[in-house]
């Protein structure tokens, strides 16, 4: 049987910007995803992808941006005791932070 490659943390509330959201904390290691699930309506996304920079995360980690609704968010996430940054990188046109963070669900 092969091994599960997805974490989940219920009741976890999420501020992204003026916005709060609670719902499951779902973390999909094998896709490098980390979503919050709830009941309002479609996943809101917490990781992003960076592959079309050549970055991809190391297992049991993603990425996540730090600009625009998600300023701040990795220091909320790990202050709840979700992530544990890994390390600061900078994406995209506008040279935009980003961190690689490890998920601890």
């Amino acid at each position: 049987m092969a091994e599960s490659t997805t974490a989940v943390k219920h009741d976890v509330t999420v501020v992204f910007g003026s916005i709060e959201l609670t719902g499951t904390l779902v973390h999909d290691d094998e896709n490098r995803v980390l979503e919050l699930e709830n009941a309002e309506g479609p996943a809101e996304p917490i990781s992003i992808s960076l592959q079309g920079y050549g970055l991809t995360p190391e297992p049991g980690n993603v990425f996540i941006k730090d600009w625009s609704e998600h300023s701040g968010l990795t220091a909320r996430l790990t202050q709840a005791g979700l992530v544990q940054p890994v390390h600061a990188l900078t994406a995209g046109p506008f040279g935009s932070k980003a961190y690689e963070v490890q998920v601890t669900l």
